[in-house]
């Protein structure tokens, strides 16, 4: 009797284990599938893919870095790229026209947005295209010529 209730638990346990490890199995496969939140399905993140595709068309080497950015004269976040090793800002609005808005406030040098007066590490320069804002901070000529291609002239900044 008790060899028989051992039998029993023992084929229990066994066929748990199976069923689990089948059931472990299909969620593992669930989890491996690659997603990427900047794909283009992902219509959040639609504009800065486009932008990553035009710098890549162009012979940039760019990175979504995944990074968040927040600049507190502008009215949304912001996300980092790294376009040939150099760190860009990118702001994408729900429209152009909200874009725009935050746009108007920079003077056209950049060194004041609004009632802000930030202090640049080095010289920023501002492009805007449809629904993104793009800030560079830097000096590489390069880059400026890069997103003067990709987004058309500068709006502000040196």
């Amino acid at each position: 009797m008790i060899a028989l209730l051992l039998k029993s638990i023992v084929l229990l346990l066994l066929t748990a284990t199976i069923a689990f490890g089948q059931s472990a199995r299909h969620r593992h496969r669930k989890k491996a599938r690659p997603t990427c939140p900047y794909s283009s399905s992902n219509t959040k993140f639609s504009e800065i893919v486009r932008l990553t595709e035009k710098l890549r068309a162009h012979g940039a080497t760019v990175a979504l870095t995944g990074e968040k950015v927040s600049q507190p004269f502008f009215s949304v976040a912001g996300r980092i790229i790294n376009v040939d090793g150099e760190a860009l800002q990118v702001f994408e609005y729900a429209t152009a026209s909200a874009a725009d808005l935050d746009a108007r406030r920079v003077s056209a040098d950049g060194m004041t947005i609004g009632t802000s007066k930030p202090t640049w590490l080095a010289t920023p320069h501002f492009f805007k295209n449809g629904k993104l804002i793009v800030l560079y901070v830097g000096g590489n000529q390069s880059i400026v010529d890069l997103l003067r291609t990709a987004l058309s002239n500068q709006f502000a900044g040196g």
